[in-house]
């Protein structure tokens, strides 16, 4: 009985975030061993389906992004609600179906490389696979907030495919991680100029998975990783854009949702810098923890996402705020439904307030 509950309470329903390590007084990360659990628990044809998912993503990713449109086409025809009643129902009989999510985008644009800008200024954009698929604009206001600070920005070539592996580490598919960061790595070796230039994520939880590579990579790859620099985006907008930037629009008052990866790494009072330039009144909720999306624990467990945004959500909404904002695309979704408010990328915020 112990098991069979435990599948559901702790293996299925963990956001393996490590935000626990953090109130922890001993610094015990639970989501360590449920990644291990996970790990263990898988069978040799799920780690061989996870592998091939990893050397052929560019295929998924095509895969999901027909989808993501095909979806949207059948909203716009149907109403906004009938991708989720359908895969409600669809869902009821096959457990492993995804819901589909209220406050999805549609995929981004292609991106080309910028040239524009001060030479000597420039950096290497990693716009994550949630991103290409269900980020909107972010991508564009990625390049437009550069554009304005005079910033050379370098799109890798076959950025499509390209994956920082969260999808992976989270469930415990170590040997389909593996590959992903070395792969993942040899791309952005030669676009960052060998490490010469900096490489800026613009998922924070992406960033912090790509700062865990090291054990996983050839040795060969190491020592590429080493010579390598990577921002996330919070990072770079409070340390580099912020000082090139003119902030004529600022708005009156704005929240934010800060994400478990900014807790993590630090970022979070970088972030409050960002609000307090971009807006006169800035709200990091008393209430802000894990939104309980977990990379996509929320489109199989809507119930976990509910529960963990019930508090924030509800501070949130006893005010009223001229813009919400994160830096996860998948926690802005959860949030967006939690609140009933449409949360955006900080890109969204910066490109609004300057000129």
């Amino acid at each position: 009985a112990l098991m069979k509950d435990y599948q559901y309470d702790g293996m299925d329903t963990c956001a393996v975030d490590g935000m626990c390590a953090t109130n922890c007084p001993v610094d015990i990360n639970t989501g360590d061993l449920i990644k291990r659990l996970r790990r263990e628990n898988h069978s040799v044809t799920q780690n061989k389906m996870a592998l091939w998912v990893a050397n052929h993503f560019a295929l998924v990713e095509s895969l999901v992004k027909i989808g993501v449109q095909k979806g949207l086409f059948f909203n716009s025809i149907f109403g906004k609600n009938f991708m989720r009643q359908l895969t409600t129902g669809v869902k009821r009989i096959f457990p492993a179906i995804p819901l589909w999510p209220a406050y999805i985008k549609k995929p981004g644009h292609k991106l080309s490389t910028q040239e524009h800008g001060v030479p000597g200024h420039q950096v290497v954009y990693f716009s994550s696979c949630i991103s290409r698929l269900m980020g909107g604009e972010t991508g564009n206001e990625f390049l437009s907030v550069c554009k304005k600070a005079s910033m050379q920005v370098i799109i890798p070539q076959h950025m499509k495919g390209t994956c920082c592996g969260q999808v992976f580490s989270s469930k415990g598919f170590v040997d389909a991680f593996r590959q992903t960061a070395n792969s993942t790595i040899e791309k952005l070796w030669q676009s960052s100029g060998q490490g010469a230039i900096p490489v800026v994520l613009d998922v924070t939880s992406c960033t912090q998975t790509v700062r865990t590579y090291r054990p996983y990579l050839t040795e060969e790859n190491q020592l590429l990783y080493d010579k390598m620099k990577f921002e996330d985006i919070i990072e770079f907008i409070a340390d580099n854009l912020l000082p090139r930037l003119n902030i004529t629009k600022q708005k009156d008052a704005i929240v934010f949702h800060p994400v478990c990866s900014a807790f993590k790494m630090g970022t979070v009072t970088k972030l409050q810098t960002i609000g307090n330039a971009c807006a006169k009144k800035a709200d990091m909720p008393f209430f802000s923890t894990c939104c309980g999306m977990a990379g996509d624990r929320g489109f199989y467990f809507p119930e976990l996402t509910n529960a963990a945004t019930k508090n924030e959500a509800a501070e949130v909404n006893q005010q009223k705020y001229d813009g919400y904002f994160s830096s996860s695309r998948t926690c802005e979704m959860a949030m967006s439904a939690a609140t009933g408010k449409d949360y955006a990328s900080v890109l969204k915020l910066l490109n609004e307030v300057t000129s």
